[in-house]
């Protein structure tokens, strides 16, 4: 009967932690109107503007890599997935249409993938 209790103690501590990490990625739907830089843009959401910056990808300070950036996304309606807060930008993943921003970026050669980001490793997709 012990042990029965404590796998249930831990099947219920398990579920709980899951739903709360469920419940911190927050998905923003927005249209973009403005870009930044290679990895930066700005969203228009609910009446306010959001600063959105990609994750784990780093782009040169160029005006060609602030270009393949908005020939993806300017004045588009895109999907972001919330992976953080910092410094008053969304860090999310971007998607236009299911295509995932950052990945394009890396595959046209306007981005360079970081192995891993301060919160754990962030893999490309295969879109």
């Amino acid at each position: 009967m012990h042990k029965l209790s404590i796998f249930a103690l831990s099947a219920m501590l398990l579920h709980f932690s899951v739903g709360l990490h469920a419940a911190r990625l927050q998905e923003y739907v927005g249209k973009v109107d403005h870009i930044y830089d290679g990895q930066t843009v700005r969203i228009f959401y609910r009446g306010g503007q959001i600063r959105v910056r990609l994750p784990a990808i780093e782009t040169p300070q160029t005006e060609e890599a602030k270009e393949a950036l908005a020939k993806l996304v300017a004045g588009k309606t895109v999907r972001i997935t919330q992976i953080r807060w910092d410094k008053g930008y969304l860090i999310g993943d971007v998607y236009v249409d299911d295509k995932d921003v950052r990945s394009e970026l890396v595959r046209v050669g306007h981005a360079r993938a970081r192995p891993a980001d301060s919160n754990g490793e962030i893999h490309l997709s295969e879109n």
